[in-house]
């Protein structure tokens, strides 16, 4: 699997709206189910945590953490 590129605007876009719902997502995450889920399928949990976040948004966010998934495996 080659790796994907990111685009800049909507990474630039995630980060922001990443940011405007940290609050809520910290209090979502404050259950220990929420949390492991989080750990396990962050994507889907931030869907269920309904914070808001466009689906683009969280196929770019999807994306980034494919990433840096592939990245760690070839540093290890």
């Amino acid at each position: 699997m080659g790796t994907l590129a990111l685009r800049p605007q909507p990474l630039d876009q995630l980060l922001l709206e990443l940011a405007r719902c940290e609050d809520q997502l910290k209090l979502w995450l404050n259950s220990s189910a929420n949390a492991e889920w989080f750990a396990k399928d962050p994507v889907s949990a931030m869907r269920a945590a309904e914070l808001g976040l466009p689906e683009d948004l969280l196929q770019e966010f999807a994306l980034v953490l494919g990433s840096l998934k592939e990245k760690l495996a070839d540093a290890a």
